[in-house]
């Protein structure tokens, strides 16, 4: 079982999460797939197979609703002159009793994320790159996991596709993979 790479699904609601691992796993029935934003609630999982041996599980987590005000209260929990990395941040967050109310949303996403061994993180490219999503990715980062974004809605006309990619790079994400989850290219699957 170690041998089996753990991904993280993660992003802000509504951005195709759960569309991709449909796709992924081959199955239009994984899932819950709904235009009205906050439709995951619970992190639900996947095995993809290579050669009829599992090889990586896929974790579909609920979207990031309100990153700002969270990564403003993480700033908030430690103490004065305490320097903390990220990871024991995020740990500290998840002990606090906001992450059980407040923030239940975005601390299913972290605890889900030190659980992996890697995450993508699905944009929605038709969105203006917000501070929202540099928030997110701030605190996705806090947890010391490789992250590859997943530009999302590629096809739109009204995809902002450079903007994503220069505001990834500036995040040093350089690395980005497209996908359509309306419109998947005819080699999308291989892809």
């Amino acid at each position: 079982m170690s041998d089996i790479l753990r991904v993280a699904v993660v992003g802000h609601t509504n951005t195709g999460k759960t569309s991709l691992l449909r796709t992924l796993a081959r199955d239009v029935a994984f899932g819950e797939v709904s235009d009205a934003a906050g439709t995951t609630r619970h992190v639900e999982g996947l095995r993809l197979l290579a050669d009829g041996e599992p090889a990586i599980e896929l974790f579909d987590t609920p979207g990031m609703e309100d990153a700002i005000a969270l990564l403003e209260f993480v700033d908030t929990l430690a103490l004065a002159g305490e320097r903390i990395d990220g990871p024991d941040r995020v740990a500290r967050f998840l002990a606090a009793p906001e992450a059980h109310d407040r923030f239940e949303q975005e601390a299913k996403v972290l605890r889900q994320m030190l659980a992996s061994d890697a995450a993508l993180y699905v944009v929605d490219a038709r969105d203006p790159v917000l501070p929202k999503h540099r928030d997110e990715l701030a605190l996705l980062a806090a947890c010391a996991r490789p992250l590859l974004p997943v530009l999302n809605f590629v096809a739109s006309p009204d995809a902002r596709v450079d903007d994503w990619r220069a505001a990834l790079a500036r995040l040093s994400l350089h690395v980005a993979v497209s996908f359509d989850s309306v419109a998947p290219a005819l080699d999308g699957e291989r892809e």
